[in-house]
């Protein structure tokens, strides 16, 4: 299940997004794990590289984020053709700017490099479809995990940090049982 959420805060606003197990014990399957740990992965990849000083771009940080994702998906057995991944699996960009609107603001062009104090979204997902060309125990999944990360020159700041986005802290507040 994932769950996409945001608030407003002093006219700021926020979104983020969380895929949590639906099992009745609250924990992952194998696939399940595999393929969130492959977004976890590209998810901290990307976000290591939102900082003013890297001079990536959102489009830049687009197309890392394909990278990481086809190196992730080879290694789970998938085999993808050109513009597979991009057109089917992983139909959505890296992000988006986030500030006064939650997606904000269509006068910045994708190619604008970070800068210091910009804040955007970085969310990778992937959706696998019920289609044999995918391996079978993959096909019908569908997740993402997103962030809200303000960037510095040096460094960044994950502003959704305290939300549990780990598997071991994902499956400790799904085995809760609220």
């Amino acid at each position: 299940m994932s769950v996409d959420a945001g608030c407003e805060f002093r006219g700021y606003a926020s979104d983020i997004t969380r895929t949590m197990p639906t099992s009745a014990d609250g924990r992952f399957t194998s696939p399940q794990r595999d393929l969130y740990e492959a977004l976890l992965r590209t998810l901290k990849g990307c976000t290591a590289l939102a900082t003013a000083r890297q001079g990536y771009t959102l489009s830049a940080l687009h197309r890392r984020s394909v990278e990481m994702l086809h190196a992730e998906l080879r290694d789970l057995g998938f085999h993808l053709g050109f513009g597979t991944l991009e057109r089917i699996l992983y139909p959505h960009y890296i992000g988006h700017w986030l500030g006064i609107d939650l997606h904000d603001t269509s006068t910045i062009e994708r190619s604008t490099r970070l800068q210091e104090g910009m804040v955007l979204t970085i969310e990778p997902g992937i959706y696998v479809p019920d289609d044999p060309a995918y391996p079978k125990a993959f096909r019908g999944l569908g997740m993402r995990v997103e962030d809200d990360v303000a960037v510095g020159y040096e460094d960044n700041l994950v502003l959704s940090a305290e939300a549990p986005k780990e598997v071991a802290d994902i499956e400790a507040v799904c085995a809760q049982r609220v």
